[in-house]
C-alpha cells in the first residue's frame, strides 16, 4: 500500500501496536496518561471521531484540521512521549510501539461509518467486553451520551442520520470484509 502522508482536511485510520507483543497499557494510569498526550499533541490538529486503547495495540479515527503544518510530527511526538514516560515509569529501554505511525486515507462514507463501529466495538471483537459502554478507553460512550469529550456527535450524528440513529449504527457490527485493508490484524 502506498504510504500517505496526513494532509489537512482528509480523513485517516490511524494505528499503532506493541512491539514483540509487550503490553501497551498495564493500568488506568497508563491509558490515562496515553489520552493527556493525546490530547495535548494530536487534538490541535486533529478532529477525533473514533478511538480506543486496547491491551496491545490503539486505534484512531481522525481528520487533519485544516491550515495545519506537519500532522504527522504530532503523531510522533505522542508515540514518542509516551515511550519515553512508560519506559521511565518501568526502568525499561527500547522500543515500545512497532510503528512509528500507520495510517490509511479514508475516502469513502460508507468506509468512515464502518470505522467508526469497528474502532467502538473493538473491545468486544477482542473479548475484554460484551459492551463497549462498559470499556473506559473507547470513544463509544463520549460518542452517545452528551457529556464533555473529544468526539463531534452533532457531525457524526449528520453521518448516520442523526442522533439516535448514531446510538444504534454504531452498536451494529461493520462490514469487516469491506475493512479488510483498514484492519490491524
Amino acid at each position: 500500500m502506498k504510504k500517505v502522508i496526513l494532509e489537512p482536511g482528509r480523513c485517516y485510520h490511524v494505528y499503532n501496536c506493541a512491539a514483540g507483543g509487550d503490553p501497551l497499557f498495564d493500568d488506568e494510569s497508563d491509558r490515562s496518561f496515553f489520552m493527556d498526550l493525546y490530547r495535548n499533541h494530536v487534538t490541535p490538529v486533529a478532529e477525533t471521531y473514533a478511538y480506543c486503547l486496547l491491551p496491545d495495540h490503539v486505534h484512531f479515527l481522525v481528520k487533519i484540521r485544516d491550515g495545519v503544518a506537519g500532522p504527522y510530527k504530532h503523531f510522533a511526538i505522542l508515540f514518542n512521549a509516551y515511550s519515553k514516560g512508560w519506559n521511565r515509569r518501568r526502568e525499561r529501554r527500547g522500543k515500545l510501539f512497532r510503528f512509528k505511525l500507520k495510517r490509511i486515507e479514508v475516502r469513502r462514507e460508507a468506509i468512515f461509518r464502518d470505522l467508526v463501529r469497528y474502532i467502538n466495538l473493538n473491545p468486544c471483537r477482542h473479548g475484554l467486553t460484551k459492551n463497549p459502554a462498559h470499556f473506559r478507553y473507547c470513544s463509544f460512550n463520549a460518542t452517545v451520551r452528551q457529556s464533555l469529550s473529544l468526539i463531534p456527535r452533532d457531525e457524526l450524528a449528520g453521518r448516520f442520520g442523526g442522533q439516535h440513529q448514531l446510538a444504534e449504527a454504531i452498536s451494529e457490527p461493520p462490514d469487516e470484509y469491506q475493512l479488510r485493508k483498514y484492519m490491524l490484524e
